[in-house]
């Protein structure tokens, strides 16, 4: 009986209080583990099993993140093929008005629990991680190659923490600070060393992909809170749909052709945009960041520019000189290291 005491302990308090979800959230737990190990249960075998449990789930929040930044990394190639038949700025608001379409029934179920007090922030992160990323990356992917584009988008990592460092109060250490060095000097010999065919490596093009980044870490650890608050699925589908509506005049005002050459190649392509790279990469992306610290999900994003780079060169055809090899060899390099011993620490 006294093997028992730990889940009548919890129960008593959970209903005296009357606040706990997460302590009613640790009873379920107690209670599963009861009827699988049979009656009474050890009461070391039942935290160790909850360790267990806690570790197997947050490796499968972080496996749907790893999944968003493969789709995500793709998301440069889809896009090269639409450039030929429609201005990128218009891409951006014709794929996000796709992505909203299976995003809509999910919406209209959430749209109405999200409290008042919740809609600004929702409203300014949804326009920030979709509206301001999204054009400020594919409108920079026409002036650069998808293999350059895709090792800015590998600073990300190392942007976060800075981000974290100056906004957030989430001090870098010295080696971020030095494999920070490192990276931009890696992009520095990228842009020096430029293409030999298959695109061209573009400054001005990789200063917009940068900037997107820039603002993307900004905004993770605000979106991180509020996926906190509201919920994953409530989250993703009302903030997709309201960036598709955000991002229709931006859209319009910013394309430079309004003329399309529809062919199915492309549509096939923006389709992909629309449904993998941003529903669906974005509904796994946000999933995995209910459980996912946000320093975690941003090194995870070094594995994007090793992806990029390798679909850029297969499908393409791009080809970087010597020296923007290794440039890109050092940023993935300085970006892996920082992570590793961040994850040491």
């Amino acid at each position: 009986m006294d093997e028992q005491k730990p889940v009548r302990r919890y129960l008593a308090l959970a209903q005296r209080e009357r606040f706990s979800k997460v302590l009613k959230h640790q009873v379920n737990r107690f209670r599963t583990i009861r009827t699988v190990c049979g009656s009474p249960p050890c009461p070391d075998f039942c935290s160790s099993a909850i360790l267990l449990y806690d570790h197997l789930t947050l490796s499968l929040t972080m496996f749907y993140q790893i999944l968003a930044l493969i789709i995500w990394s793709s998301s440069f190639i889809a896009a090269k093929y639409v450039y030929g038949g429609i201005d990128p700025a218009l891409m951006v608001g014709v794929r996000l008005l796709i992505a909203a379409l299976p995003a809509l029934p999910a919406c209209r179920r959430h749209v109405g629990k999200i409290p008042r007090e919740e809609w600004k922030p929702l409203l300014i992160v949804s326009f920030v991680n979709y509206v301001l990323t999204l054009l400020l990356q594919f409108v920079g992917l026409k002036y650069t190659s998808a293999a350059s584009a895709s090792v800015i988008v590998g600073l990300e990592p190392l942007l976060m923490v800075f981000v974290g460092h100056f906004f957030f109060n989430d001090k870098a250490r010295a080696y971020h600070w030095i494999c920070g060095a490192a990276a931009f000097a890696g992009v520095a010999l990228l842009m020096a060393g430029g293409a030999e065919e298959g695109g061209e490596v573009g400054w001005f093009g990789c200063l917009l992909v940068l900037l997107a980044g820039a603002g993307f870490c900004a905004a993770m650890r605000p979106t991180q809170r509020l996926i906190a608050r509201i919920g994953a699925p409530a989250f993703t589908s009302v903030s997709i749909a309201a960036a598709s509506l955000m991002c229709l005049p931006f859209s319009l005002a910013l394309a430079q052709s309004y003329t399309v050459d529809w062919s199915v190649g492309m549509v096939l392509s923006l389709l992909y945009l629309g449904v993998g790279c941003s529903w669906y990469a974005y509904w796994l992306w946000n999933k995995g960041m209910s459980r996912v610290p946000a320093n975690v999900s941003g090194l995870l994003i070094s594995l994007e520019p090793v992806v990029g780079v390798l679909l850029a060169v297969l499908i393409l055809g791009e080809h970087l000189s010597p020296v923007s090899v290794l440039g890109v060899f050092v940023v993935i390099a300085a970006t892996l290291v920082a992570g590793r011993l961040s994850h040491q620490k």
